[in-house]
């Protein structure tokens, strides 16, 4: 979360930045949090850790043009809205001009940083606080309060003025959430939210003695040594059970049976560490593992344990994660819900389940889920479609033969069901089998699912390419995928074993859009200008290179670990996208 927020900033505000060498002072804005809150994230910003983050790759990507190349898109489409709506809606006009000023926000916050911080007191009934400091937002040429102040004047909200010791806080709501902001002592944009009165918020800030910078939590968060952390917080899971429990008779009973007691805090580091951005996210876990964190293996998996994959693999992930035991753990959790509101009753379950089974001639407790084995891996590859429609997902399992045959008995005892009018085809490919699930209508069969099962692997994916590939490569008739020594260098900070591990490699997909963007761009720009006349056509010289915008990134890697009372997952990553 923490990395797109950033990235989505820096991207827009990278060719404004003004990049100098010293990092303001940090606000100590922590004193203004209660001791309890149960969540906590803090993000320094970009001033505080300038010479590392102009370093790392994501820095030298953004100073070399590219982030020029995306603000400029962003300007481009302000005056394209302006072009296109001022002169036909004089309040749209008006909200465009408040749209211009949106970089400049963004560009304090990404320079200055940000706290968040959540203190749930009870459910029920509702009280809860959250609190945002926009660290340094209120001082010099301070651009967030005006703009928010002008927002709330155009949208004509209810905002009313009073006055709390020295701050002059303004706020709306009289409903059950209630939401005010202020300046801080001339450096700080502080905005609370939530069913307490903003005003009793700002006088519990004096009045505070317990506050969340004294904490023993908050002293410990700050003691991580590993590298320099421009992001850290934390995730009070036994305070939030806590407040939970009280929800309703019965929650508490049903959090045990779910095994989320045994939950500890989760934390939370994020930082460069020369041309990477590592970030470390640890969850304890002291108690037993039973009910959904029984799904939490402590299995190992090595890379010699994975499949064959496309030798141009662009991203994968593999996890010890088995099927059965999510099957398992549905079952539990169905149970506890029902004796939380039918007491008693849960243990029914199971031989509801074999009844129905029964009736429809299916058996997914043996055949199906009881087949799987303790490991699953997904992946794309840009050869065998389309973005992610080349993904496939491959679940290892014991018996081929069970698998299909099950899978046969669930497609055919879903026909029985009015209007699912499904066909599933076969086809002999190379040795295996493909399965199509198709849905039959008067315009012809619509695919939905191609899967197979081959070589102790169950195969999902959209396409019945990705799976001739994997058959094919099972066959040695294509080469597979191996580690090359830009990925070997990237684990060599890792362990060997792990419960789980995902590589992605972010400049494909930033190459096929930088070399997609030019003509995308020619094209708009004979085709916008006569649709609106004046209309500015756009330089598609400002589009960087492709191969250089993305010289200085290399693949992701997320690597998790687990000792039985800690899972710890650690990331290395030039850029992090969303595909």
């Amino acid at each position: 979360m923490w990395r797109r927020i950033v990235l989505a900033s820096l991207i827009l505000l990278a060719p404004a930045t003004v990049w100098t060498q010293n990092a303001q002072a940090q606000t100590v804005s922590e004193r203004l949090l209660p001791a309890d809150s149960q969540i906590y994230l803090r993000w320094d910003g970009v001033d505080a850790h300038r010479a590392d983050f102009e370093k790392s790759a994501l820095g030298k990507m953004l100073k070399e043009g590219t982030g020029a190349f995306l603000s400029s898109i962003w300007n481009y489409g302000v005056e394209a809205l302006e072009k296109t709506v001022a002169d036909k809606d004089p309040n749209a006009a008006k909200a465009i001009t408040y749209l211009k000023e949106i970089p400049g926000v963004l560009h304090g916050i990404a320079r200055n940083g940000v706290v968040f911080a959540v203190e749930v007191k009870s459910i029920n009934p509702p009280n809860a606080e959250a609190y945002l400091i926009f660290t340094g937002s209120a001082g010099e040429k301070g651009t967030l309060l005006p703009f928010v102040n002008k927002i709330t004047a155009m949208a004509g909200a209810p905002v009313q003025q009073a006055k709390v010791g020295n701050r002059n806080i303004s706020h709306l709501g009289n409903g059950p959430v209630r939401v005010g902001w202020w300046d801080e002592a001339g450096k700080d944009v502080v905005v609370v939210f939530g069913t307490e009165d903003p005003e009793a918020m700002a006088r519990a800030m004096d009045e505070r003695k317990d506050h969340l910078a004294g904490s023993t939590r908050f002293e410990k968060l700050k003691a991580f040594k590993e590298f320099p952390t421009w992001a850290r917080g934390y995730v009070d899971i036994p305070g939030l059970l806590k407040v939970g429990a009280t929800v309703a008779p019965g929650a508490g009973q049903l959090l045990e049976d779910l095994g989320l007691k045994s939950l500890g805090s989760v934390t939370f580091h994020s930082g460069f560490d020369g041309p990477a951005e590592r970030s470390i996210l640890e969850i304890d876990i002291p108690g037993e593992r039973k009910g959904l964190l029984a799904l939490m293996s402590k299995k190992t998996i090595k890379l010699t344990d994975l499949p064959p994959l496309p030798a141009d693999v662009t991203s994968f992930s593999a996890s010890n994660f088995n099927l059965g035991s999510l099957y398992d753990a549905g079952i539990q959790v169905a149970e506890a819900v029902i004796n939380m509101l039918a007491p008693g009753q849960g243990g029914n379950l199971k031989e509801r389940i074999k009844e129905f089974e029964q009736g429809f001639g299916i058996n997914l407790t043996d055949d199906f889920f009881g087949n799987f084995g303790d490991m699953y891996v997904s992946y794309s590859s840009s050869s065998e479609g389309f973005l992610t429609m080349g993904g496939i997902y491959a679940f290892k399992v014991k018996d081929e033969k069970k698998i299909v045959g099950a899978v046969e008995s669930i497609i055919n005892a879903i026909k029985n069901f009015p209007g699912a009018n499904f066909d599933l085809q076969k086809t002999k490919y190379h040795g295996g089998e493909i399965m199509e699930l198709k849905l039959k209508a008067d315009f012809g069969d619509m695919p939905v699912l191609t899967l197979a099962a081959h070589k102790g692997w169950l195969l999902l994916s959209n396409l019945p390419q990705p799976i001739q590939g994997f058959i094919l490569r099972s066959n040695g008739e294509l080469p597979a995928w191996k580690a090359s020594d830009e990925v070997t260098k990237a684990l060599a900070g890792f362990p060997m074993d792990f419960t789980s591990i995902a590589i992605s490699d972010p400049r494909p997909s930033v190459k096929l859009l930088l070399s997609l963007a030019p003509s995308a761009m020619s094209i708009a720009n004979s085709v916008l200008p006569q649709l609106v006349p004046g209309f500015r056509p756009f330089d598609a010289s400002a589009v960087p290179h492709a191969e250089f915008a993305v010289r200085h990134l290399f693949p992701n890697v997320t690597v998790t670990t687990d000792t039985g009372k800690k899972i710890r997952i650690e990331t290395r990553a030039s850029l992090a996208l969303p595909f």
